[in-house]
């Protein structure tokens, strides 16, 4: 017994330590790079970040232990059945394309690169939700990072506009790669921890404000989108009496908070909104298909494979998510990932759940749903990867995954 405990203490520890880590290697470039002109006579910047010895370290020791610990989770659970197929198929197209990629790149980019064959194991991640330990560590995690990200877009957004003017927009952005963590972390907490006291759903609705005010500061429009949702879901779904009042008093909240912000930011507002016409998107995907044909989905084009676009004959990226991993790894990922979101949806038995277990899973299918529409393009800079958004999503979503999983088993054997 105080074997086991000790192991479960280890895995928390392991968690707390990448998630620190990853935090160091996405803050520390972040805020020590610089700004660049796109061009002479453009109002347009770019930053460049800064990585160091000490980011390319703390980053390989993240990955070492993410490693260890998938293996932990995955021995703890080896007896389950879905779960096996889960693992086999991931682990066999990491195989594969790690064999292939070793001779197309060199080992770093095989697994710490960018595009690594580390991707086709992100399926994987959901284990961790199956471990307590993990999991009370990321709900103690999440609040925290949800702020930091928070406090860190407003000062270096604040910083760009006082330097270079509030006219001024940005290419690549310290603010859009804060934002998918930051976000990522408000589905986990405003969705699927409870509210309980007074001032943790003043909190909760304080955040997401903060984070909408973000949205309009990087100047994006789907996030914009995503966050009005997010927060009107949060105020409408929380507990108590008067549920229709309480929705419509919503809608009028979220309206309120949008028209304060036109107003504190009339400049960034209205290059905002003077955008809406625009589509930025369906040239990529014209450029994406005209050159790559669908079998090449189904089975990936390898750690190297690349199209034309922007005048960059070999472009390697994709906003949408889906297409990013099977063109690169195929579609047994993806597939993977939708079998165990799919999970979230099966029927519960609420005879077996306490009232928070239900609202529980009740918040992480909405978290899904969020989740998979910002992979689907809802969203920009937003990475399917190993970070940290992506794996506290996921913790979240293992978690209910095994709630439901527990409370089916309890449902079988009480029929025998």
């Amino acid at each position: 017994m105080y074997h086991k405990e000790m192991r479960i203490n280890i895995k928390g520890f392991l968690f707390r330590t990448i998630i620190l880590l990853m935090l160091i290697n996405l803050i520390l470039p972040a805020i020590t790079g610089s700004w660049i002109k796109v061009g002479t006579y453009s109002i347009a910047y770019t930053y460049i970040f800064n990585y160091s010895t000490i980011t390319s370290v703390c980053s390989y020791i993240a990955i070492f232990l993410i490693y260890i610990l998938l293996a932990l989770c995955i021995y703890n659970n080896k007896k389950r059945g879905r779960i096996n197929l889960i693992v086999a198929l991931s682990t066999l197209v990491f195989t594969i394309w790690s064999v292939i990629s070793i001779f197309e790149a060199s080992a770093q980019e095989v697994l710490l690169g960018d595009i690594s064959t580390n991707l086709s194991l992100i399926p994987l991640f959901y284990l961790l939700g199956y471990e307590k330990r993990i999991f009370e560590e990321a709900k103690k995690i999440v609040p925290y990072v949800v702020v930091i990200m928070i406090g860190l877009i407003l000062w270096t957004s604040m910083l760009f506009i006082l330097h270079n003017g509030i006219t001024a927009e940005t290419r690549s952005s310290p603010s859009k790669e804060m934002f998918s963590i930051a976000i990522s972390a408000y589905w986990c907490y405003s969705l699927a921890m409870p509210s309980s006291k007074k001032y943790n759903k003043v909190f909760k609705y304080t955040i997401g404000m903060c984070l909408l005010i973000c949205a309009f500061l990087i100047r994006s429009r789907s996030w914009v989108i995503q966050c009005i949702l997010v927060l009107y879901t949060t105020l409408a779904l929380t507990p108590g009496k008067r549920g229709l009042f309480r929705k419509i008093i919503s809608i009028f909240i979220v309206i309120l908070v949008i028209v304060l912000i036109v107003n504190l930011f009339p400049n960034i507002t209205g290059a905002l909104f003077s955008r809406i016409g625009e589509d930025t998107r369906s040239g990529q995907y014209d450029a994406f298909f005209s050159q790559i044909e669908l079998i090449n989905l189904i089975w990936g084009q390898g750690i190297n494979a690349s199209y034309s676009f922007l005048g960059n004959p070999n472009y390697k990226y994709f906003d949408n998510q889906y297409l990013y991993i099977m063109f690169h790894y195929g579609a047994i990922p993806i597939l993977c990932v939708l079998g165990i979101i799919s999970g979230l949806f099966r029927k519960m038995h609420k005879s077996n759940l306490t009232k928070d277990e239900v609202a529980f899973i009740v918040g992480c299918r909405l978290i899904s749903i969020f989740f998979l529409a910002a992979l689907g393009g809802l969203s920009v800079y937003y990475k399917l990867g190993w970070n940290v958004g992506t794996i506290l999503t996921f913790v979240f979503i293992g978690r209910a995954h095994k709630i439901i999983k527990d409370s089916r088993e309890i449902k079988l054997v009480k029929k025998d």
